[in-house]
């Protein structure tokens, strides 16, 4: 007789944000189709992302902690889902990664946090900024504070890091991720994957490598106009 663990029995459960017997999320556009759905939070999220990036980042000391993080998931969300801004409450797993607890969300993304804004201290060029950033995504990607749009949020909220970093450390720095292919997408991927069940890294910080890019200067923006 096979053995369940309570977390392997709820994870088997329905999950409460789906509507009853599908894996379709409970949306206010009331969508039942989950492919109509995709298409709709992918229109909404973009316009939502669009405008954040147009916007001065906050200062360090508000950067820098999980209330910042849950209002980007509530202002990119919060047209499509009823549960943007707000942490699950439920336990979710993808394939053999099981992620953090959500009692525990809270308390270990403040942690990381905290620990990943005394660590700027250290970088002295791109190597350690990328690094960096390999790090923290990998454990953003393990806490997985969200319901949905996990992924999203973490590339937007590190872009405002780099930019932070270019900022106070005075780099000319800027993560982009307009040119991703399907092909960088795959790869991104598995490179989150392995960063969650061996702690490996270092794919991540090749595929941050290929998104950081140096800035244009005021003279070619102007030139190009």
């Amino acid at each position: 007789m096979e053995f369940k663990s309570h977390l392997d029995e709820a994870l088997e459960e329905q999950s409460r944000y789906c509507y009853p017997g599908t894996d379709v999320l409970i949306n206010n556009l009331n969508i039942t189709d989950e492919e109509e759905l995709e298409v709709a939070e992918r229109s909404i999220t973009t316009l939502a992302l669009s405008a954040i990036q147009l916007r001065k980042i906050p200062a360090p000391k508000k950067l820098f902690t999980p209330e910042y993080y849950f209002s980007l998931h509530k202002e990119v969300f919060n047209k499509i889902y009823p549960f943007a801004g707000q942490t699950r409450n439920e336990n979710i797993a993808k394939g053999n990664t099981t992620f953090c607890r959500p009692e525990f969300i809270y308390y270990c993304l403040d942690d990381e946090m905290k620990k990943f804004q005394k660590r700027l201290v250290t970088i002295e060029g791109r190597e350690d900024i990328t690094s960096w950033l390999a790090d923290f995504y990998g454990e953003l990607n393990m806490i997985h504070p969200f319901r949905e749009g996990n992924g999203r949020i973490a590339r937007e909220y590190l872009r405002e890091c780099v930019e932070c970093i270019d900022e106070h450390l005075g780099f000319n720095y800027e993560l982009d991720f307009s040119d991703v292919t399907e092909q960088t997408s795959h790869e991104f991927m598995r490179a989150s994957v392995i960063s969650a069940i061996a702690g490996d890294n270092s794919y991540l910080q090749t595929f941050f490598d290929t998104r950081l890019v140096e800035k244009e200067s005021e003279k070619a923006i102007e030139k190009r106009k």
